[in-house]
Parts: structure tokens; C-alpha cells; sequence
């Protein structure tokens, strides 16, 4: 796994470290002070040593002044030793080939990159591939969700194989495109961020800030810089809620994810007024955490809420934020392993260019509880089970979860 944000690197050997160690371990006549690689974000063409931002010219070289150049300048490579250059370059000083240097690539924006990486999101190799409705509804499977054999500790694991896997994508994604991910702006950060889970993408209007469905986020680039990445969280906050019920159902069936069983989770999610409270109070919740106090905005969730209460009483209420709450401390979790307190200042300094007044009442919507693994895990149960024998015996769900099933289908495979 390649760690972005807190590893330590030698800029000589490029070596990477923990953030606790200070000096390289390779050079035994200097002590080479190790530097964050996040402020590592010049280069010298002709040795490929790193440097700081302040840095200009090449310690390296006594005899001669060798002027660094920004790591996402170098568009160019030696085919013979690897070595990469800017785009004035022609020939290897390295080497020192006769061979041409080869363009390697084109300066790409972050919104044009494409990714679909769910299949990245299949931690481990199951005995079963359920591909078809009639798999997940049989008695075997349906009893095996209703005994809900699911541990704390396996919760976790699935957690950690979040983090682990987008920390993955999102490095191969730098290394692809060759980014210099310390030149981004907060936007791009968080839009890459978002790539490295579900299709993000801008989309071309409609009257909404964004949305997400069937593993895909459209957003509304007409929005302010700080709105635009609020939404992206919250939007990708509601896949990391599917994720995990779908790693859970994956888990407890002993089945690979399919789009069978991403569409009955997505279906469980939607279909159900108690469990769409939860989902889009679990993502305004999230959100909030990245906004600036007095930018919260519960404003989807206040819609879903006044529908809920056409058909139940206020005391389910405080119990869909409880969960919804509780699967949003997971989620803040997977965020804040990528959005650390640098990029998190940034964010604030996007909000304070908001010219609209703070308003503090949406806080009321607030709460702090977080369940405690018992009472969380009889929730996830819940949120699982209670349709399942109705979706069973009503041929327009089990038409319904089909077509969904369908969209996932063309959505993840194209």
C-alpha cells in the first residue's frame, strides 16, 4: 500500500518512511534528513533528487546550476534508463542517449479522469457468485441474514478494507496520470478522492447540487468551489453506506459482491421510508463534519423527514439518526484517513469565500449518539431483513429489484 499524506521520504533515493523515523537509513557518509513527501514537490532533471517548494536549484551539482523543475511538469521520458523530464527537454542528461525522449503524457485534468473501480471493492475470493434474485431469496440465504452472524470484529475488517483498497486505487491513480497531488486544489483533492471509489462526474444541469445512484455521482459544477465539495462528500457518503451493507451481505451469504447484491441493498436503502431517513441523515451528517459551523445543511434530509411523518410517529425519528449517526462515525472515519487537517484548512478557506451569512439553526438536527455494537448490529439487521419477505412475494419488488439489478449491471461493466 503507497500512503499519500503522512509518509516521510528520503530526497535522494526516494526511500519512504514512517513519520516517526528522520534521517535515511541508505546513507552512511551524510545524514540525509528525511522530508513529508506532501512538501516534496520539485525535481532536478538531471539527478532526479527532490526538493521543497522554496528550493530552486539543485544542491547536488557544485559545478554547474541546475534549475528544478514542479513533479507535474515531467511529460517526458528517457525509454533508455526511465529517467523523466519537462516538456524543454529533448535529449537524457542522465544516460546521456541519443535516443529522443518520448512524450509520456498529456497534462490531464482531474475531471476528465475516468475510473470505475468497483470491482476493486471485492476483498476476498467467496466460494458462492450469487448472480440471479432467486440466489438471495432462497430459504438458505434469507436465513442466514435473519441469524445475522456478524461480529464487531469483522465490522471492522470491513471497514479497514475500505480504506485500504481506495488508498490503493487512489495511488495508482497519481502514478497513472503522473499527478502531483500537493499541487491540487481542495476541489481536485476530494474530487480524486471521490474517483477513487465510484464513477464522479459533472453533469450537464437539473435542479439539483448532485446525486448518486446506481454507483454513479453527478455533480453540479455551477456550484461554488465549497458546495461543490460538500456535495461530492455527501454523495459519496451515501455509496460508503451501501458499501458496507453490501460487504456485510457479501460476508454473511459467503457470496462475491454482485449486482444482484448491490441492487437489493440499493433497493432496501430506498424503498423503505425508515431506511432512506437513515441513509440521507447518514450523509448530511457527514457532510456537516467538512462544512464550516453555520454551512450545515440538512435540507434533503428535512424533505424525507416530512414525508416519514405523513406515515409514522416522531419516535422513530430520533432512533433513524441514532443508526444513521452511528454508520456516519464509520464513514468520518474512511474521510478523515484522506482528508487530514491541511486539506480540511483548505476546505474552511473555500467556505470563507461564501459571501452568504452562517445561519446555526441547522444544528438543531444534530445528535452525538453513536450505538454501541450490540444495539448497531440488531439495527443493520433490521435495516436488512424487514422487507425481505414482503420484496419475496410482491412480483412488482422482485421486477423492481431486477431492473436495478440491470442498471448496476450496465453501470459497472459498461
Amino acid at each position: 500500500m503507497i500512503k499519500i499524506i503522512n509518509q516521510k521520504e528520503c530526497p535522494l533515493c526516494g526511500e519512504l518512511y514512517d513519520e516517526s523515523d528522520n534521517f535515511c537509513s541508505h546513507h552512511d557518509d551524510d545524514a540525509i534528513k528525511l522530508v513529508y513527501s506532501r512538501d516534496l514537490v520539485k525535481f532536478c532533471p538531471k539527478c532526479g533528487m527532490k526538493f521543497t517548494e522554496d528550493d530552486n536549484f539543485c544542491s547536488q551539482h557544485s559545478d554547474e546550476l541546475v534549475k528544478l523543475c514542479h513533479i507535474n511538469e515531467l511529460v517526458k521520458e528517457c525509454k533508455v534508463c526511465g529517467a523523466k523530464y519537462p516538456e524543454n527537454y529533448n535529449y537524457c542528461v542522465r544516460c546521456y542517449s541519443d535516443n529522443p525522449l518520448i512524450n509520456i503524457i498529456d497534462i490531464v485534468n482531474v475531471k476528465d479522469i475516468e475510473t470505475h473501480p468497483n470491482g476493486y471493492y471485492n476483498f476476498k475470493e467467496y466460494p458462492n457468485r450469487f448472480d440471479e434474485i432467486k440466489d438471495l431469496f432462497s430459504q438458505s440465504s434469507k436465513d442466514k441474514l435473519f441469524d445475522f452472524n456478524l461480529d464487531q470484529s469483522e465490522f471492522d475488517n470491513i471497514v479497514f478494507d475500505i480504506k485500504d483498497t481506495y488508498k490503493n486505487i487512489l495511488a495508482e491513480l497519481i502514478e497513472k496520470y503522473h499527478i502531483d497531488f500537493n499541487s491540487l486544489n481542495p476541489l481536485e483533492k476530494i474530487l480524486l478522492f471521490s474517483k477513487s471509489f465510484v464513477k464522479t462526474e459533472y453533469k450537464e444541469g437539473g435542479g439539483d447540487l448532485g446525486h448518486f445512484e446506481f454507483n454513479e455521482i453527478y455533480i453540479d459544477d455551477r456550484a461554488t468551489t465549497a458546495i461543490q465539495i460538500t456535495t461530492i462528500i455527501h454523495e459519496l457518503s451515501h455509496f460508503l453506506l451501501a458499501e458496507i451493507l453490501e460487504q456485510i451481505v457479501s460476508l454473511l451469504l459467503n457470496t462475491d459482491k454482485t449486482d444482484v447484491i448491490e441492487a437489493f441493498v440499493c433497493y432496501t436503502l430506498v424503498c423503505d421510508e425508515f431506511n432512506y431517513l437513515v441513509d440521507e441523515y447518514c450523509a448530511h451528517t457527514v457532510e456537516g463534519r467538512f462544512a464550516v459551523l453555520g454551512y450545515q445543511d440538512y435540507g434533503s434530509y428535512k424533505s424525507v423527514l416530512a414525508n416519514f411523518l405523513k406515515e409514522y410517529s416522531e419516535d422513530y425519528v430520533d432512533v433513524a439518526k441514532s443508526i444513521g449517526n452511528t454508520f456516519a462515525y464509520y464513514i468520518k472515519d474512511i474521510m478523515t484517513s484522506f482528508i487530514d487537517e491541511k486539506l480540511r484548512e483548505e476546505i474552511k478557506e473555500e467556505f470563507m469565500k461564501i459571501n452568504d451569512v452562517p445561519k446555526y439553526s441547522e444544528l438543531q438536527f444534530e445528535t452525538s449518539e453513536v450505538l454501541e455494537w450490540q444495539r448497531f448490529s440488531k439495527a443493520i439487521k433490521i435495516i436488512l431483513t424487514t422487507n425481505i419477505d414482503n420484496i419475496a412475494n410482491n412480483p412488482q419488488d422482485m421486477e423492481k429489484l431486477k431492473l436495478y439489478a440491470v442498471k448496476f449491471k450496465k453501470n459497472n461493466h459498461g
